[in-house]
């Protein structure tokens, strides 16, 4: 509001002194012109610069300068209750990314129960459907299931992905242990190949193959680089052998290749099971022996990034993402048993599935990702009243079910004697 005055009393000032000095009055006109012209320029300029600052805030979707933080969104488990928590998720962050740049949501792998209905399937069809946690309802019958089985990745797919690409909200997917449930692996890529050989990460590939680092096209396996992170997914969906030895190869290769890379700042891993000895070892890679063994052999590669040996070896920042366990947590891998070797890590599993705490608590976790490649974490709530509000009898009954029923506790326990050779 100061600057039109003080270019006032600049150019009144300057006049003085051109008078007081004997300037000619032509040469004291030009000069005031040329003063002006500037004063002129340089408040467009400052007017242009703050336009310009404020539509880049307001841009959606747009690419983060040089030197400032961009974010990605994460969650996982979205059986039970998805097709009500899973468009309300999306909507929430295609609100935030009308602010930030936000370049995509990443789905950590569960995405039907498949062992039995969903309640949102089943509800949809029949209001009247009893849902339960755990074992199948009393109401499923041998044909409803058969349907349901033929019906529960096409829904996800109407349903839940289609929320964020309707709201241009781009979506990764990984594989969890529901996902091999009466399916194949191979059924999975087929259904989900669009998907697994995104842009992204079919260009990832081709530049893995020029260093010798080699992985299917299509897998459920993969990494991308984005803007200084290697975002890498690892499939231990089948808890009979957890990591196996080829993906552990591959994991070790793509991580040397980080090692190597300058311009690789941070490395950041999802996954659906947690790593062993997490705070949630009675619902993770713990329960099985195979679990075990190749979760410590993946936490050792992954340590050894985050804390490498030798004066001229260059630490990355790492970084451990998984659901599985249906609640959010922070810091799952500061235990005892890892003592001096504390991955950063979260448990996300909020995105539908039934709650295994007292509250039910549903959303997703928004990351920042700053200049330095360290990040910033809040978790974004979603309620029943969050946009979009499904409508209808059998919409009402869902949401109440899932907003006031939908929690439980997970029966597995850690796997014991086990005794894993390095």
């Amino acid at each position: 509001m100061q600057q039109e005055p003080d270019r006032r009393l600049l150019l009144s000032h300057l006049v003085r002194r051109a008078a007081a000095k004997g300037v000619p009055g032509m040469k004291a006109t030009r000069l005031i012109c040329l003063i002006t012209c500037g004063s002129v320029l340089a408040g467009t300029f400052v007017a242009a610069r703050d336009f310009s600052s404020s539509q880049a805030r307001a841009f959606i979707g747009s690419a983060a300068p040089p030197g400032h933080s961009w974010y990605f969104a994460v969650s996982g488990d979205s059986r039970d209750c998805g097709d009500l928590i899973m468009p309300k998720i999306a909507r929430s962050v295609a609100a935030k990314r009308a602010q930030l740049p936000i370049k995509f949501y990443w789905h950590l792998g569960d995405f039907r129960a498949l062992y039995r209905i969903d309640c949102d399937m089943a509800k949809r069809s029949n209001p009247s459907f009893k849902c339960i946690q755990g074992n199948a309802s009393p109401d499923e019958t041998p044909a409803l299931r058969k349907k349901y089985l033929e019906a529960a990745w096409p829904d996800f797919i109407e349903h839940e992905v289609t929320a964020f690409e309707q709201a241009g909200v781009p979506i990764y997917l990984g594989i969890g242990n529901h996902e091999t449930i009466g399916k194949t692996r191979d059924e999975f890529r087929l259904q989900f190949k669009k998907w697994l050989t995104l842009p992204a990460l079919r260009g990832q590939r081709k530049a893995d193959l020029k260093k010798h680092i080699f992985s299917k096209e299509g897998d459920t396996y993969f990494h991308f680089v984005m803007k200084n992170v290697d975002f890498i997914y690892l499939d231990n969906a089948d808890r009979n052998v957890g990591f196996s030895p080829e993906q552990l190869n591959w994991l070790a290769q793509v991580l040397k290749a980080d090692a190597d890379n300058d311009s690789v700042k941070t490395i950041i891993v999802g996954m659906h099971a947690a790593l062993p000895h997490s705070i949630s070892s009675n619902h993770a890679m713990d329960e099985t022996c195979a679990g075990l063994c190749s979760g410590l052999q993946a936490y050792d590669l992954l340590d050894k990034a985050q804390n490498p040996d030798g004066p001229q070896s260059k630490r990355k920042h790492v970084y451990v993402l998984a659901s599985h366990s249906h609640f959010f947590e922070e810091q799952i891998y500061n235990t005892p048993k890892h003592k001096d070797h504390v991955l950063p890590g979260w448990i996300v599993g909020t995105a539908g599935a039934e709650q295994y705490k007292p509250e039910i608590r549903y959303g997703y976790m928004l990351v920042e990702v700053k200049p330095d490649g360290t990040i910033e974490t809040s978790f974004v709530d979603v309620d029943r009243n969050s946009p979009p509000v499904l409508s209808g009898d059998w919409a009402d009954k869902l949401t109440n079910y899932c907003f006031d029923e939908n929690k439980g506790s997970p029966t597995s326990q850690p796997a014991q004697g086990c005794h894993c050779i390095n």
